[in-house]
């Protein structure tokens, strides 16, 4: 096996990468938020997003960490920021896991204001990711 299989297997590579995890999903709140306490520390409130991809009705999972939610019922339309990751878990002798968009700002309705801000803080970030590296260079 050659020297530069085992370098890219590894991760390394000779130009500069960037890489986000970011996302921005705007929909329909299916079901009232669940709140759950994990360690005592930690409130975690979950809730699905109904939205449509090419003409196909799409269910995203949203779990907001220690954070309030605004007043929001079924049907009301919610835009959430954040980035998506997968949570494993034990369910008896089994492991499972669920892949879900971990929330850090959430915007109820379709207040233009609210959502500009929202998208600024998108746009920021996506230039960040632009200009950084995700290796410190020497």
């Amino acid at each position: 096996m050659s020297k530069r299989t085992t370098r890219i297997a590894r991760g390394a590579s000779s130009k500069k990468e960037h890489s986000t995890n970011m996302a921005l999903v705007r929909g329909a709140l299916v079901a009232q938020p669940t709140v759950r306490v994990i360690d005592r520390h930690q409130r975690a409130t979950t809730f699905d997003l109904a939205t449509v991809v090419n003409g196909r009705r799409v269910v995203v999972p949203v779990v907001a960490l220690n954070m309030d939610l605004p007043v929001i019922k079924i049907g009301d339309e919610v835009t959430a920021l954040g980035h998506v990751r997968r949570r494993f878990f034990r369910v008896g002798p089994r492991t499972q896991s669920v892949t879900e968009l971990l929330a850090e700002h959430i915007v109820p309705g379709v207040k233009n204001v609210r959502l500009d801000k929202l998208f600024a803080v998108a746009n920021t970030r996506t230039r960040e990711v632009r200009t950084s590296s995700l290796r410190d260079e020497k």
